[in-house]
C-alpha cells in the first residue's frame, strides 16, 4: 500500500491487503454510496464515501488484473478560507462582487478544488446580501452549510446528467452564483457567458497552465464571429483568474499555493482589449502588484522564496524566466 504525502508517492507501513479484502472494502464502499452500481457492473467508479467517525473520502475504484484497487483521497472537514491558502485580499473582493467571471485554473492536483471552496465560503460568509449558490461539481467534496447565502450543492451524475444541464438548470433556478467543476468545452463557456450577461457571478474551474492560457481557452471556445466582442466584454465581466500550483515547502512538512493572479485594473483591461497585446498581459500584472493585488508566478515564487516558505532551486526550476527571476529575486533581499 502507498499514500501520496505533500505530494509524494511513499510506501506505507500497514499489512499488504489480499485480494479477498479488497474485494470485501469494495464491496462495503459501494453498498454504502449512493447510486453506485453493483459490484459485478464497476470497472471504474468514483464518488465520495464516508467513514463513519473517521473521515470523508473522495473514493475511486478500479479493476486491475482480473481483482479490484482502490484510491482514496481525504477531504478535510474544515472549510479553507481564502486567507489560509495564501491567495491576495484582491481575489476577495472580486468574488464579493455581485456579476461577472472568475475563473480557477492550473493541472490536476494543483488545489482547485480548495481555491473554489475558499471562494465559496468567502461568500457565504461576507456576502453584503443574501445569494443562492449552485454548485456543480463532478464529485461533492467541501460541504457549505447556508450562512449568509443558500447553497445548493449537485453532483454530475447523481443530481444533474451533466455540467451543462446543471448549468442550463441552475440559470433556471433562480441562482445568483454558479459554481462549475469544469469550463473547458465551448458549450460550458457559452453558458457561464450567458450566466455573466444575466448578472450572475460564474466561479468556473479550468485546465491551462496559466492566466493567458486560461484567456486563450475562453475566447477560442466561442464562435470565431463572437470572439471579438466578448473579448471586449470580457474587459466588464472578468473578475479574477487564479492560475495555480502546489510546490513543497523548504521545511519539508507540507506544499504552499504559488498563484499566479488577475483582478481587472486599467492596464489589464487595456491589454485585453487588444487582441495583439495579450502577451504583455504578465507585464500589466507585475507593474499592479502592489497597487491592485495582481500578480506574475514569477513574483509569487520570489516572494515565497524570501519568506522561506519555498527553495530557491524549486521556485527556479518553476519560474517563467530564470534570468528575470533571478535579477527580481536579488532586487527583494536587498
Amino acid at each position: 500500500m502507498y499514500g501520496r504525502i505533500d505530494g509524494q508517492l511513499v510506501p506505507l507501513e500497514t499489512p499488504v491487503l489480499s485480494s479477498v479484502s479488497t474485494f470485501e472494502m469494495v464491496q462495503h464502499i459501494l453498498s454504502t454510496s449512493h447510486h453506485a452500481p453493483a459490484i459485478d457492473d464497476v470497472r471504474d467508479f468514483t464518488g465520495p464515501w464516508s467513514a463513519q467517525g473517521i473521515a470523508r473520502f473522495r473514493v475511486s475504484v478500479l479493476r486491475q488484473r482480473s481483482s479490484f484497487a482502490i484510491v482514496m483521497r481525504v477531504i478535510p472537514d474544515e472549510l479553507p478560507s481564502i486567507e489560509s491558502i495564501g491567495l491576495p485580499r484582491a481575489v476577495a473582493d472580486a468574488v464579493l462582487m455581485g456579476s461577472g467571471i472568475a475563473i480557477v485554473t492550473g493541472g490536476p492536483g494543483s488545489g482547485r478544488a480548495s481555491t473554489v471552496a475558499a471562494m465559496v465560503h468567502h461568500l457565504n460568509t461576507n456576502a453584503p446580501r443574501r445569494r443562492h449558490i449552485v454548485t456543480i461539481e463532478s464529485a461533492i467534496e467541501f460541504l457549505h452549510k447556508n450562512n449568509r447565502c443558500s447553497i445548493t450543492q449537485r453532483e454530475v451524475g447523481v443530481d444533474t446528467d451533466s455540467f451543462a444541464d446543471g448549468m442550463r438548470a441552475a440559470l433556471d433556478q433562480d441562482a445568483d452564483v454558479i459554481v462549475v467543476g469544469a469550463l473547458d468545452d465551448p458549450e460550458l463557456v457559452a453558458l457561464a457567458k450567458r450566466g455573466a450577461e444575466q448578472g450572475r457571478l460564474v466561479i468556473a474551474k479550468m485546465t491551462s497552465p496559466d492566466v493567458i492560457g486560461a484567456i486563450r481557452v475562453f475566447l477560442s471556445a466561442l464562435p470565431n464571429e463572437e470572439q471579438e466582442a466578448t473579448r471586449l466584454q470580457l474587459t466588464e465581466m472578468l473578475r479574477a483568474v487564479v492560475a495555480q500550483r502546489l510546490l513543497p515547502r523548504a521545511d519539508g512538512t507540507g506544499r504552499v499555493l504559488a498563484a499566479e493572479v488577475l483582478v481587472m485594473t486599467p492596464a489589464v483591461r487595456e491589454v485585453l482589449s487588444d487582441p495583439g497585446r495579450l502577451g504583455e498581459m504578465r507585464t500589466a500584472l507585475a507593474n499592479g502588484h502592489a497597487e491592485y493585488g495582481t500578480q506574475t508566478i514569477d513574483q509569487h515564487l520570489a516572494d515565497l522564496v524570501v519568506e522561506g516558505q519555498v527553495s530557491f532551486e524549486v521556485a527556479l526550476s518553476l519560474a517563467s524566466n530564470s534570468l528575470d527571476f533571478e535579477l527580481q529575486l536579488r532586487g527583494l533581499r536587498r
